[in-house]
């Protein structure tokens, strides 16, 4: 027998399917669970990173000098706008802190960020420049939806598709407890590109979307299939915000969100 070994887990294709099998397969691999950022990877790069590579090559092989920006924004608006962080299964109450000392806190952390080349450096430091006013941007954006004070971030969102070997598991950014809104945060920063100015170089704001990534859409998707609630996506850059919902952006009303969790 073959095993389809992809990124979705698919068992539907595969003939005389022993799904204790297929589960080993897995666990060779030290993988218990899929996500909706590999469903968005091709079945190539999916190969490349989770059979090829482990947990600690993959987290050292994305991080940059964005990736350690979007986390400091993320985890300071949490810190801002959370009643609760989730820890795996463990939820934690988050001690109030005013913005200022949040910020003070994250600069420290985002100091702490070692880049793995020139143009990673140059980029880590003049995101800098703009990282606060990033926070308080997402703080504003967080308090125009109005999620109230029960507020969770980080929790594990965990749904058993009956067509899939492995649970899919996914982390909400900011979450109503006792609501019905969730929130996913995506954050866009400038970069240092090669022109034709006397410096040869030229800084390129990245601007926000007129329409949601895809790939963003399809977590949305699986958190509003896995919870029931209304997804919200945000996206902010240095100078602004824009935030789509279903009543504004209709590849997040329900009829598409179904559409694409069909897909998976």
């Amino acid at each position: 027998m073959v095993i389809d070994l992809t990124k979705n887990n698919s068992i539907s294709a595969i003939n005389n399917f022993d799904p204790d099998i297929c589960i080993k397969y897995y666990e060779k691999l030290n993988l218990d669970h899929g996500s909706p950022s590999q469903t968005a990877q091709t079945n190539a790069d999916w190969l490349v990173n989770y059979c090829l590579f482990d947990q600690t090559d993959r987290r050292n092989k994305n991080i940059s000098f964005r990736m350690n920006a979007g986390v400091s924004i993320g985890r300071a608006s949490q810190k801002y706008v959370s009643k609760y962080m989730y820890e795996a299964e463990k939820r934690m109450l988050i001690e109030k802190k005013n913005i200022d000392t949040i910020i003070k806190e994250e600069l420290t952390e985002y100091d702490k960020y070692k880049p793995h080349n020139e143009l990673d450096k140059e980029q880590h430091e003049d995101t800098k420049n703009y990282l606060v006013d990033m926070i308080k941007i997402t703080c504003k954006a967080l308090d125009d939806l109005k999620l109230g004070e029960e507020v969770a971030s980080e929790r594990y969102c965990t749904y058993k598709f009956k067509e899939l070997v492995l649970d899919k598991i996914g982390r909400i950014d900011y979450e109503q407890m006792n609501g019905t809104k969730l929130v996913e945060l995506k954050t866009k920063h400038r970069s240092k590109r090669k022109s034709d100015t006397k410096a040869g170089f030229s800084w390129i704001k990245a601007y926000l979307p007129k329409q949601p990534d895809i790939n963003h859409v399809r977590q949305c998707a699986f958190y509003w299939h896995a919870t029931k609630k209304v997804p919200h996506l945000l996206y902010v850059n240095q100078d602004n915000f824009n935030v789509f919902t279903p009543d504004t952006c209709e590849l997040l009303t329900p009829e598409y969100m179904e559409f694409l969790i069909q897909q998976v």
